[in-house]
């Protein structure tokens, strides 16, 4: 993907020349857990990520129906709202930006923010329903 990037993006992080980067992260994309974030939280610089749901393919090409019981009572009744939440529910993101085109779609997704931080076993969950269902 765009690990190429990742060092050119870790030296404008150390130049102070930038309070935020925007990087792509989310349960299958994880490439920047290894330097970045860690290196977001050291120099106290903002995360914005794109692409959580790589794209809508965590959402449209699901090849059977992800198991949301464990996550209903943190009032996730999507698999774009379990989504958001694992990425949202790393303390180094700032903000996620999905690509919604659909007003129904904006409510549900924006909801995802009102859910409390995950559990680190819900997050696993999640990860392994995605790579299950992809």
């Amino acid at each position: 993907m765009m690990h190429d990037a990742y060092p050119a993006i870790a030296d404008l992080m150390r130049s102070g020349r930038v309070d935020t980067v925007q990087i792509p992260y989310n349960v299958m994309e994880r490439g920047c857990e290894e330097e970045l974030l860690p290196l977001t939280q050291e120099l106290g610089i903002g995360i914005l990520v794109m692409e959580p749901l790589e794209k809508g393919r965590y959402v449209k090409e699901l090849k059977s129906q992800p198991d949301l019981t464990p996550l209903k009572e943190f009032g996730i009744a999507t698999w774009a709202q379990a989504s958001f939440a694992w990425v949202l529910g790393d303390p180094r993101v700032s903000v996620t930006i999905p690509a919604t085109s659909s007003p129904e779609l904006i409510k549900g997704n924006a909801s995802a923010g009102s859910v409390r931080v995950l559990p680190q076993e819900l997050r696993d969950y999640i990860q392994r329903e995605t790579e299950r269902c992809l």
